[in-house]
């Protein structure tokens, strides 16, 4: 079962009329918990809030998207050998967040988990769309992941995540299988990505 579903909300939107401001991706802070669940809790449920009871969403966005769990798995990296990195503004405000998780494998990928990595929890705000954030924080963790010496980066992207997986195709990702993702009771399809020798 895939352990977290990659939403990713840079659907082909328009680009902004506004100026480009510069974007700086760098590792998650303890301050940033509050900005990062704030983010994380409105994308998942505008992309698949209507696709789950409300029950099981509300239980979901408690335990994942809380400030409180943000802060818990910020503090908790080493332990659990995953690092998160935020999208900042030039005033520091969060624009998104990605996450990469050391050595998890899925049953569909073949070859020894310790040389797999998995790009986790893609998420752009919605006032940030157009900007090439998405790409900028997957560009960070493909970079992370190769200095760290790893032969496989791999994601899940919901089955009805059309926008999403083809910006995961574009940027070279394969789709290679299937794997199911909970929220609460509720069993959802993801399909397992994968991208090699980037």
């Amino acid at each position: 079962m895939a352990t977290a579903k990659v939403a990713s909300t840079i659907a082909a939107s328009q680009l902004s009329s506004k100026p480009s401001h510069e974007v700086i991706i760098g590792d998650a802070l303890l301050s940033d918990a509050a900005a990062i669940a704030l983010i994380g809790a409105n994308t998942f449920t505008a992309a698949f809030g209507f696709s789950v009871p409300a029950s099981d969403l509300a239980a979901f966005l408690a335990t994942t998207y809380s400030a409180d769990a943000v802060e818990a798995e910020i503090l908790n990296a080493q332990q659990t050998n995953t690092s998160t990195f935020v999208a900042r503004d030039e005033s520091g405000e969060v624009l998104g967040f990605v996450q990469l998780v050391r050595g998890l494998s899925d049953p569909c990928l073949p070859g020894d988990a310790s040389t797999h990595a998995e790009l986790r929890r893609l998420y752009v705000s919605t006032t940030a769309h157009g900007r090439g954030i998405g790409s900028k924080l997957i560009a960070a963790v493909e970079s992370k992941a190769k200095a760290e010496g790893f032969k496989t980066l791999w994601l899940t992207v919901w089955e009805e995540n059309a926008s999403a997986q083809r910006l995961y195709q574009r940027l070279g990702y394969v789709k290679v299988g299937e794997t199911e993702f909970a929220t609460g009771d509720c069993i959802q399809t993801d399909y397992v990505f994968t991208k090699k020798n980037w």
